[in-house]
């Protein structure tokens, strides 16, 4: 039996995956060591130290990157340059802030997991384990604050197609909504978010009636919900 309803906190969704995915970091260690370039570096890299070997430039102590919102930061960083890609371990944080004017709001994400790896030729990103995904969003005058959080054991994300994944032990909570699954699919071409095995999402929504808020429990193997019609249908 299918049951129709909306669901609040699968709104989320959407804005996690936009600030997640928007997240392209490209390394490349510098060929020619006291070269002032012209123009200032779309990242700047710091550590305490840095060995580079193989066409692989190994980062440890105080690995911070910056560029523009974005700032990652770790104990230990793995870098090549040709194919590119980038592995952050021991305590790494990807921070990340954003105006967004048309909203007038400026959002937070904050993602912490024990290793991220970026493959910035394939367009992949990968988060595992133990990861942990805050997103915050408050107005320009303040007044409003809300807040979304998503943990799992493993994140998977695909730059050209806007895919993203959670796996095992999915978990999602806001203020006032909480979902939990094995598996939450997000696919931005078709405005789609999919939380599949045992999965449950329990939310408040308005009664029309009554006009107060009541909470609202949909289970399933399979629940379906369009970020843009805001229907959830669960199997």
């Amino acid at each position: 039996m299918k049951k129709h309803v909306i669901i609040l906190l699968a709104a989320t969704l959407l804005c996690i995956a936009l600030s997640v995915m928007a997240t392209e970091i490209s390394f490349e260690p510098a060929s020619n060591t006291f070269y002032i370039p012209d123009t200032k570096p779309d990242i700047v890299i710091t550590a305490n130290t840095m060995l580079v070997k193989d066409g692989i430039a190994t980062l440890e102590g105080d690995v911070k990157a910056t560029r523009e919102g974005d700032i990652l930061t770790c104990n230990r960083a793995l870098v090549s340059n040709s194919p590119r890609w980038l592995i952050a371990s021991l305590t790494p944080r990807l921070y990340r802030r954003e105006t967004i004017p048309e909203l007038k709001v400026i959002r937070e994400t904050n993602l912490e997991a024990r290793s991220i790896f970026f493959d910035s030729d394939k367009g992949r990103f990968n988060a595992s384990d133990s990861v942990n995904v805050k997103i915050e969003e408050r107005s320009w005058d303040l007044a409003t604050y809300s807040w979304v959080v998503v943990t799992a054991d493993e994140m998977l994300g695909f730059r050209d197609s806007g895919r993203l994944i959670f796996s095992g032990n999915v978990r999602i909570k806001d203020k006032d909504s909480f979902g939990r699954g094995h598996r939450l699919d997000y696919l931005k071409e078709t405005s789609t978010a999919i939380l599949t095995g045992d999965a449950m999402v329990e939310t408040q929504e308005l009664n029309k009636k009554t006009g107060k808020m009541e909470k609202r429990k949909l289970e399933g193997q399979k629940i379906t919900y369009n970020t843009d019609t805001k229907e959830a249908v669960s199997e």
